[in-house]
């Protein structure tokens, strides 16, 4: 590659598990192994994501000084703030949830970045933000990459103990009608229901891997990492695909609800249960396939291949010969 530009990339110091934050790094990683240098800019010096390995290289803002051949890539969430910050220097928006598109704007935010000239395009992770931006910005240039999880963290397990896990980040409340409506019809006895919050990476996917079904409150998401990681580990995953999620969400590899339908939910929840314990093999030969459904269209190769490909066209907009 001739001459690339320095990809700089803002991110949130959140020290809380984030699957948004987790594919910033890992962007900045794939970048880095293609020779085309990125980093990810934290507000405080010294601060790293801790709650997944990395190796990923990461600066403060105050360690780098943002120059003449630069690229910002600035995540949808901080977007409005840096319209007027490095005035001139080209700018790419990765939208992880095309939702969040108006959500971090605030009165002082009245310049739009998605029709600024500063900024190039913008970068989606499913089909279902690539229409929500095309319609809204119909003059916008968008990419899509795939999303991929680790095989080597995320993988099939037949394993399973009656458990039922929940992430309870979104839509808590869906999951405790779910849950009682299930106790009052006598369906939990033996089985026990866990809630996933503040876990590692690592933690987060033991317990996928041991747990029989996991349900999905996926509200307005730009894709939904955890019912597709609880689908890699083998679980039966019911309920929302939060719209981008739609393109996995859908038999036979999961069981899709329409939102909010607490009855039909629970009714798929009983069904799962009923299933469960009279022909656990069937329903772990099912997820098995559901799981390598995952892991062929969503590998990391396939998500690298992506990244290079986009950033690729990305590079063709600028006024230099930086094509791969």
């Amino acid at each position: 590659m001739a001459n690339p530009p320095r990809i700089l990339v803002p991110c949130m110091d959140w020290t809380r598990p984030a699957g948004g934050v987790r594919k910033i790094y890992r962007q900045v990683d794939v970048l880095n192994a293609a020779g085309i240098e990125a980093i990810v800019m934290h507000q405080q010096q010294g601060f790293r994501c801790t709650w997944f390995e990395n190796q990923t290289r990461v600066a403060s803002y105050e360690q780098v000084e943002p120059r003449a051949g630069d690229l910002f890539m600035v995540p949808e969430i901080l977007a409005w703030q840096f319209v007027p910050l490095w005035p001139g220097m080209p700018k790419i928006i990765f939208s992880q949830n095309a939702y969040q598109t108006f959500s971090w704007r605030t009165p002082e935010h009245n310049v739009n970045p998605y029709t600024h000239p500063d900024f190039k395009a913008v970068i989606v992770v499913s089909e279902d933000s690539r229409a929500y931006l095309n319609y809204t910005f119909p003059n916008l240039t968008v990419f899509r990459i795939r999303y991929s999880i680790d095989p080597t963290t995320f993988y099939f397990s037949s394993e399973k103990k009656r458990q039922i896990v929940y992430m309870p980040r979104k839509r808590e409340r869906d999951a405790v009608q779910v849950v009682g409506l299930l106790k009052c019809r006598g369906l939990l006895n033996g089985w026990e229901i866990i809630k996933v919050d503040g876990k590692s990476e690592v933690e987060t996917a033991h317990i996928l891997r041991e747990s029989a079904i996991f349900l999905s409150l996926s509200a307005q998401e730009g894709w939904g990492l955890p019912p597709m990681e609880a689908i890699a580990c083998g679980c039966v995953t019911i309920g929302y695909d939060g719209g981008g999620g739609a393109e996995f969400m859908k038999e036979p590899y999961a069981t899709p609800v329409e939102s909010q339908d607490i009855l039909a939910y629970t009714a798929a929840v009983e069904r799962a249960i009923r299933e469960i314990e009279s022909k656990p093999q069937a329903v772990w030969e099912r997820t098995r396939a559901s799981s390598r459904f995952i892991h062929e269209n969503y590998s990391p190769q396939i998500e690298a291949a992506d990244i290079l490909a986009m950033w690729n066209q990305v590079f063709e907009l600028l006024p230099r010969d930086t094509a791969l």
